[in-house]
């Protein structure tokens, strides 16, 4: 079995740093209730605060599975409980923060695995919903 390149384990643990300080500075949660979990592929980071639920999975390879490429942020689960308009402003700026970091720490690739392929800009070959970032 392969394991993580030491630079991919070192943009994860940066990005979970990252999502820790968004969880304190944006949403006034605890980043102690953010917890990274390795596997053989990557790492999977889950957020369980009292208004939130953030699950998402940062892979530096897919071994086939799905079609997903190398180097994919694959949302698991996003959501909000709050007044609708506050739930969509913060859901459109923390989507487009989770792509952004997981471009800067080199991540190339977003999927989401509850969503069929995209009709536009879809990557290729992938069985879910991605784009490249």
């Amino acid at each position: 079995m392969q394991e993580i390149k030491s630079t991919t384990r070192n943009a994860i643990v940066d990005f979970f740093i990252d999502f820790r300080t968004y969880i304190s500075n944006v949403f006034g949660g605890d980043p102690d209730e953010a917890t990274l979990d390795w596997n053989a592929v990557g790492a999977c980071i889950h957020y369980f605060g009292e208004d939130r639920v953030i699950q998402f999975r940062l892979w530096e390879r897919s071994e086939g599975h799905l079609g997903i490429p190398d180097m994919t942020l694959i949302v698991i689960n996003i959501s909000f409980r709050e007044a609708q308009e506050v739930i969509h402003a913060e859901m459109k700026a923390f989507i487009h923060w989770l792509k952004q970091t997981a471009k800067v720490h080199g991540f190339c690739h977003f999927a989401d695995e509850d969503c069929q392929p995209l009709a536009t800009n879809q990557v290729p070959g992938c069985r879910i919903a991605c784009i490249r970032l």
